[in-house]
C-alpha cells in the first residue's frame, strides 16, 4: 500500500517536470524552425545568385553587349522572392561579374516576438577566362608524382608586365629554383618548393703596369620569389583545345590528310593570310645577321600532322599551331600575336606524348612539343599541354610558358602579359565567390 502511494507521488513529479520544461521545448523547436527557414531562404537565394553570376560571366565571354544586366531576370526566375537584384562588372577584378540580392525570410516562430521576417543578403562573383593555367607566367601541368619537377636553371627572370608581383610560377610536381632565378610573384609546387643557390668564383685580375692579384671571391647566387611560397600547391588540370577551335576563319587549305604536301616559305618572302596546312610548314630566313632582309609571315597557320620549323631571320605576326607535330624555332626570330591564338603544339590524339618527360632540343622536334633555340623574341603564349616547352639560348617571352613539362635553360626572360590570354580559344566561366 505504501509502495503504491509512493509511485503515485513519483507520477506527479514527472508531470510537474514536463509542464515546466514544455515552454523550453516549444521554444527550442520554434528556434530550430526559424533557423531552418532562414537557412533555406538563404541557400535558395544563393543558388539563384550563383546562377545569375555564371550566366552573366558567360554572356560577357560570348560578347553580349547587354551583359550582365540581361541576366538579372534569371535570379528572380530562380527565386521569385528575390529583390534588390544587382549585376555589375567588377571595377577591380578583370572579366568578373558581381551579383548581390536580398530576400525576406519568414520569421515563423519569431513572429510571436515581433520579428515577422528576416532580411537575408547574399553575394556572388563569377569570372571568365582561358582557365587556371593561363593565370601563371610559367606553368607545368605534370600530375604524375613520379615524374621530374619543374626546374628553373641559370639566369632566368619571371616578371610582370605591369610591375606588380603577379608573375606566378606553378608546378603540379615539385618546383626547384637553381641559380640566379628571380620570380616576381608566388612560387607554387606540390609537394614542395626547393630553392638552391649556386656559388660562382671571380678570377684574379691584372691592373696597370704592375700586377696585383686579388683573391678569388666566391659569390652566392640565390633564387628569389617576391610572392609567397605555396607548398603543397593545388593540382590544376590542363585544358585542351580542339582542331575546330584552333582553325582560323576563311583559311586556305594546302594539301589533305591523304596528300600532306606541306608548305615552304623561302628567304625574303612575304606571305599573308590564314592557312590550314597538311604536312610540314618550313619558314626559312637568312642564316646570319648580315642579311639585308627578313622573311615576313603574317596570319594564322594551323598545321595538321606535321612540324613547324623556323630557321634564320624571320618576322612572324600571327599564330603557329600544330596538331600531330612539334614547333622548332632557331635564329633571330621575332613572333608577335597580333590577336592570334598562340604558339601551340598538340599531339594528334590529345594524349600525352611518350617524349614529354624527356625534353630534347633537336630538329625536328617531338610531337606536341616546342623547342626554341637562339635569339628569339616571342609575344604570345607558348603552349604544349601534351609535351614539353624547351627554351635554350637568349629568349624573351612576353606572354606565358605553359606545358606538360617546361625546361628553361640559358638566359630566359618571361614577362607575364595577361592580355595575351584574350586570344586563347578555350574560355571558361567559374564562380570565385
Amino acid at each position: 500500500m505504501r509502495q503504491r502511494v509512493w509511485w503515485r507521488r513519483r507520477q506527479g513529479q514527472a508531470l510537474v517536470i514536463v509542464a515546466l520544461a514544455m515552454p523550453l521545448l516549444i521554444g527550442m523547436a520554434g528556434v530550430g524552425l526559424t533557423v531552418g527557414t532562414v537557412y533555406y531562404s538563404q541557400q535558395k537565394l544563393q543558388n539563384a545568385v550563383d546562377a545569375g553570376a555564371l550566366a552573366g560571366a558567360k554572356a560577357l565571354m560570348m560578347g553580349d553587349p547587354n551583359a550582365p544586366g540581361d541576366q538579372a531576370a534569371l535570379v528572380s526566375q530562380d527565386d521569385p522572392g528575390a529583390s534588390h537584384v544587382k549585376l555589375t562588372v567588377s571595377s577591380s577584378r578583370p572579366n568578373t561579374v558581381e551579383v548581390s540580392a536580398m530576400v525576406n525570410a519568414p520569421g515563423t516562430f519569431a513572429a510571436l516576438f515581433g520579428h515577422s521576417h528576416f532580411a537575408v543578403h547574399v553575394n556572388a562573383a563569377a569570372t571568365y577566362g582561358p582557365g587556371a593555367p593561363f593565370t601563371y607566367a610559367v606553368f607545368q601541368g605534370d600530375p604524375n608524382a613520379g615524374d621530374p619537377p619543374l626546374t628553373l636553371i641559370g639566369n632566368a627572370a619571371v616578371i610582370s608586365s605591369n610591375g606588380s608581383p603577379t608573375a606566378n610560377v606553378h608546378s603540379n610536381n615539385d618546383l626547384q629554383l637553381q641559380g640566379n632565378i628571380s620570380v616576381d610573384g608566388a612560387c607554387e609546387g606540390d609537394p614542395s618548393v626547393i630553392k638552391e643557390g649556386t656559388t660562382s668564383t671571380e678570377d684574379s685580375r691584372n691592373t696597370g703596369d704592375s700586377t696585383s692579384t686579388e683573391d678569388s671571391a666566391s659569390k652566392k647566387e640565390s633564387p628569389d620569389c617576391a610572392g609567397p611560397i605555396v607548398a603543397p600547391a593545388n593540382q590544376i588540370a590542363m585544358p585542351q583545345w580542339s582542331v575546330a577551335q584552333a582553325t582560323p576563319p576563311n583559311a586556305i587549305v594546302v594539301g589533305s590528310s591523304s596528300n600532306p604536301v606541306g608548305m615552304t616559305i623561302g628567304k625574303d618572302q612575304t606571305v599573308n593570310g590564314n592557312y590550314v596546312i597538311y604536312g610540314n610548314l618550313v619558314i626559312n630566313g637568312h642564316k646570319n645577321g648580315n642579311a639585308t632582309g627578313n622573311t615576313a609571315v603574317t596570319g594564322h597557320y594551323l598545321v595538321r600532322d606535321g612540324n613547324i620549323i623556323v630557321n634564320g631571320n624571320a618576322i612572324i605576326t600571327g599564330s603557329l599551331v600544330t596538331f600531330g607535330g612539334g614547333i622548332f624555332m632557331a635564329g633571330n626570330v621575332s613572333q608577335s600575336g597580333g590577336g592570334a591564338l598562340a604558339v601551340a603544339a598538340f599531339t594528334s590524339n590529345g594524349q600525352v606524348a611518350e617524349s614529354a618527360n624527356a625534353p630534347a632540343a633537336h630538329n625536328p622536334p617531338d610531337a606536341g612539343s616546342i623547342v626554341v633555340d637562339g635569339n628569339v623574341n616571342v609575344s604570345s603564349i607558348l603552349y604544349a599541354p601534351d609535351g614539353y616547352v624547351d627554351l635554350n639560348g637568349n629568349e624573351d617571352v612576353s606572354g606565358a610558358v605553359i606545358g606538360y613539362r617546361v625546361n628553361l635553360k640559358g638566359n630566359v626572360n618571361i614577362t607575364y602579359t595577361p592580355s595575351e590570354n584574350a586570344a586563347v580559344p578555350v574560355q571558361q566561366a567559374s564562380l570565385i565567390q
